[in-house]
């Protein structure tokens, strides 16, 4: 799905950078002028692209297409990348997946000026850098996000916070500690380990990666382990997302209609429409979710546990949400404890929040070419 947010009209002297954040299950882009120190956003996209399905022709095909779409003939531009897709299994190891995500990149926009990427270590590298140091790129979306966050904390007041990002399949979380990004994991691995990522989102989690029985008719069931339902349809059915912000295909691949959703989460417990109510499955849904906010919640107080052992008070600390599963880090956060939420909305420009990394991205890149 493209949308452009902002047609500005053309100035006389232009700095044109581009963010992309290239995922297994959705490719995110900004673009910015940036020109005299004044950003202007002329453009974002986010679109769902199943990369499992598609595969490596159907990413190199889908880069060249935003090339075409993002960038105006003879434009002069500059791109930032940061990538999670190298998980993907149509990769065998990550190395692979990040050497063919740059390549794929470079060929498809050949002609800009620079093409950087992030690494862990919140620094733009160069392609080569990237190929031989490919763990440190590797899943790296999160480490543009804290670069933004550590250089605009105080000015937002946010110093101390704890920024929650919700997507379609993952949650990130970064602790911000007197304006610095304190965080302990710097691979995928480590931060499911110390509760920096909780490989749950809004859409395409398996209900049964977050529930193993639901209450029904007063008792509770064991459900089945299949991929009937996801809890995309747990959010549609309580009205947390609309039918249209269902982005991802569906477990049985029909529609994204209130009772299609209900049909699908009804078969978990082995159901349906004539044997379960509306009123049982729009419960079954509440439980699923109040499950994933436990999730959510657990990784807060782990971090929170980890701010105490500095010596620090956590309850001083606020939680920023961002990314189409705000909604959810919101709930979570005031199950853990946090007093004060922030929502990036208010911020930043509101349709940044679901892209938020391809955007920051962006501001790294105009860091590097503006000094």
């Amino acid at each position: 799905m493209y949308s452009v947010v902002h047609l500005i009209s053309r100035r006389c002297c232009t700095l044109i950078i581009v963010g992309l954040d290239i995922g297994g299950a959705n490719i995110k882009a900004v673009k910015i002028d940036a020109y005299d120190n004044e950003v202007k956003v002329l453009s974002v996209l986010r679109e769902y692209f199943p990369i499992w399905i598609r595969g490596r022709k159907g990413l190199e095909e889908k880069l060249r297409e935003i090339r075409r779409s993002i960038i105006m003939d003879s434009e002069q531009y500059y791109i930032a990348i940061c990538m999670t897709a190298e998980l993907s299994d149509v990769y065998r190891v990550k190395r692979e997946g990040v050497e063919h995500i740059v390549r794929s990149s470079m060929d498809a926009f050949s002609d800009a000026i620079d093409i950087k990427f992030v690494s862990s270590d919140m620094k733009l590298v160069s392609s080569d850098e990237a190929i031989e140091n490919y763990l440190k790129v590797a899943g790296a979306n999160w480490a543009a996000s804290a670069w933004f966050l550590e250089r605009y904390s105080y000015r937002w007041g946010i110093e101390n916070s704890i920024f929650v990002d919700i997507g379609s399949t993952t949650t990130t979380l970064i602790p911000i500690i007197s304006g610095k990004a304190c965080v302990r994991g710097f691979t995928d691995t480590e931060k499911l380990i110390v509760g920096e990522l909780v490989y749950t989102g809004i859409l395409r989690s398996n209900v049964v990666g977050i529930v193993d029985r639901v209450p029904i008719k007063g008792l509770y069931a064991r459900i089945c382990n299949e991929r009937f339902a996801l809890v995309g349809d747990v959010h549609l059915i309580l009205r947390n997302i609309s039918s249209s912000e269902y982005t991802t295909e569906t477990a049985d691949g029909r529609g994204t209609s209130l009772e299609e959703a209900m049909e699908r989460l009804a078969r978990v417990v082995c159901g349906d429409m004539m044997i379960l109510n509306e009123f049982e499955i729009r419960e079954m849904a509440r439980y699923i979710y109040e499950m994933q906010i436990h999730m959510v919640s657990g990784a807060l107080m782990q971090i929170r546990s980890y701010i105490a052992s500095l010596n620090i008070d956590p309850s001083i600390f606020k939680v920023v949400v961002a990314g189409v599963g705000k909604f959810l880090a919101s709930e979570a956060a005031k199950r853990a404890g946090f007093k004060v939420i922030v929502d990036i909305d208010n911020l930043i420009e509101p349709q940044i929040s679901a892209v938020f990394p391809a955007y920051a991205a962006t501001m790294m890149m105009r860091q590097r070419v503006s000094k």
